[in-house]
């Protein structure tokens, strides 16, 4: 047999796969988290109890636009059910400030221009005798349509900051100020006076005064207004001019002492010089006899007023005085009917109101007359 040869052929270095190229995993270090110290907890400071003011609290309640009443449905707070929860003496109080339809024991009368009414009979609506017992309270009164709605108009007022004391301080302010005639508004015609000041024209000896606007109402003299009532003892008259020629203001008020029984002239007091208010004890009601330097005299129209009061300013020649009409120059000052000066006798003449010039309140007496 002859030699068998190896036909097995070597494998390249190539393909021989080399271990030290496998890939190999990383080395790489993890991160390190921080170690966790044990830290002591801190305690939490518990806050203060504020201590609440019961009068403040109630304050707030009860007169703050802030308050909670302002918010909640009234009939969850005034039912019955929460009025069953009152005390007996609560209950008294409270039924003292309810009118008498509140209670079962109401029943409807007639009003006094009904033809069947009786005089001699006791009104139902009587609340000044308290000997008459209230008798029980109507339920019916908590869901009552007037109650629910005075009931919502005090929270409108609360929420409107009507109820705290600065508003009230204010309406009281405002009753001293009408008493006092401290927040009386400038007549008209002073107004209009002022905004349109007249052309001094000078006046001749024996000239009537105008009375071309005054229309039939010019007839009535100053002694007829005194007759008649419109002019009375204790009225304060107020002169007020303006001359444009000499830039000055002339103001003098008299009161009315007395008026004559038959010939209705007026007697009238008045500063001296050129002071404008009356000494106040002349001012209240029940003046005091008129002391020096009060001046006295007596007049029947408004310009021997004005003619007496610029002479006894004497700051205006006679020759350089306006033919202007006197009736409008003077305002008449009277207390309020039932007022009589109480509360206001401190105030501008004192506490008296301004019920218009002479020249107005001759043409509303016209007017009635015809």
């Amino acid at each position: 047999m002859g030699k068998v040869e190896n036909f097995e052929t070597p494998i390249p270095a190539s393909r021989v796969p080399n271990i030290m190229e496998r890939p190999r995993r990383s080395t790489r270090t993890p991160a390190k988290t921080p170690l966790e110290l044990s830290t002591p907890t801190k305690r939490v400071k518990r806050k203060a109890v504020e201590v609440v003011d019961p009068k403040e609290s109630l304050r707030v309640l009860l007169q703050s636009p802030k308050s909670l009443l302002t918010t909640t449905n009234i009939s969850d707070i005034i039912n019955l059910s929460t009025w069953s929860l009152l005390s007996p003496e609560s209950q008294t109080a409270l039924r003292a400030l309810l009118p008498p339809t509140a209670f079962t024991a109401y029943q409807e009368s007639l009003g006094p221009d009904h033809p069947a009414f009786n005089a001699n009979a006791s009104s139902a609506m009587d609340v000044d005798s308290p000997s008459t017992p209230l008798g029980e309270l109507n339920p019916s009164i908590f869901n009552d349509p007037h109650f629910l709605a005075a009931a919502h108009t005090f929270q409108d007022h609360l929420y409107s900051n009507w109820l705290s004391d600065a508003h009230s301080e204010k309406v009281r302010v405002f009753l001293e100020g009408i008493r006092d005639g401290s927040l009386a508004a400038p007549w008209k015609d002073e107004v209009w006076e002022k905004d349109h000041p007249e052309t001094p024209v000078t006046a001749l000896a024996n000239e009537p005064e105008s009375g071309a606007r005054a229309g039939g109402a010019a007839e009535i003299k100053l002694i007829t207004l005194a007759k008649n009532g419109v002019i009375r003892v204790g009225d304060v008259i107020a002169y007020s001019r303006h001359f444009s020629t000499h830039q000055l203001l002339i103001e003098k008020d008299v009161i009315v002492q007395s008026i004559h029984p038959s010939s209705h002239a007026l007697t009238v007091l008045a500063s001296p010089s050129t002071t404008k208010s009356l000494p106040p004890p002349l001012l209240s009601t029940h003046p005091s006899d008129p002391e020096p330097p009060t001046r006295s005299m007596t007049i029947t129209s408004p310009t021997m007023l004005e003619t007496g009061l610029l002479d006894m300013d004497g700051r205006i020649e006679k020759v350089q005085r306006p033919n202007g009409n006197a009736w409008k120059r003077v305002s008449v000052w009277r207390w309020r009917d039932g007022v009589g000066g109480v509360g206001g006798e401190g105030g501008e003449r004192g506490g008296r109101e301004n019920h218009g010039t002479l020249f107005y309140l001759r043409g509303c007496y016209y007017n009635d007359m015809i």
